[in-house]
């Protein structure tokens, strides 16, 4: 009887292995939120399942569910809590986009917990995987440019 136990534990188990080596962010990911250029807000929803429904559904449908949603400034910072590897389908998207669980950790909005589109979080790198940049050398001159 424990063998059966174990042995389904296993299975279980590993039906999370696909979704987390799939997702691009993981848990503990620091990110900032960027939508499209075209519209760089974000919306940050109160379940995974009302994000879902808001892109697969109609216009009247995405309308009805935006009560359920937050509008968050682009360059907002949050903390990936989880991912939910191609959760969102929708007619206008190429392939399914992932749905990532995140905290707000700096704005207005600082604390909030939600659901966003996978393409709005952008993982930030840490400190020391930045490439330095050269600094001007102190003998250099700035010009300025003078505009009439």
């Amino acid at each position: 009887m424990l063998k059966i136990q174990f042995a389904l534990l296993l299975v279980w188990l590993a039906g999370f292995a696909p979704a987390w080596a799939d997702c691009k962010v993981h848990r503990g990911d620091h990110v900032v939120l960027y939508s499209t250029t075209d519209d760089p807000s974000v919306l940050i929803w109160d379940s995974r399942a009302r994000l879902r429904e808001y892109h697969a559904g109609s216009f009247d449908e995405a309308q009805a569910l935006l009560p359920h949603a937050a509008l968050v400034a682009p360059g907002t910072h949050a903390s990936v809590l989880s991912c939910m590897a191609n959760y969102v389908q929708s007619p206008i998207f190429r392939s399914p986009q992932d749905a990532d669980g995140v905290t707000i950790s700096s704005g207005t909005r600082r604390g909030l917990t939600g659901w966003v589109l996978g393409s709005d979080a952008r993982k930030v790198h840490s400190e020391g995987s930045r490439t330095k940049t050269r600094s001007r050398p102190p003998s250099s001159r700035m010009r300025s440019i003078v505009m009439p």
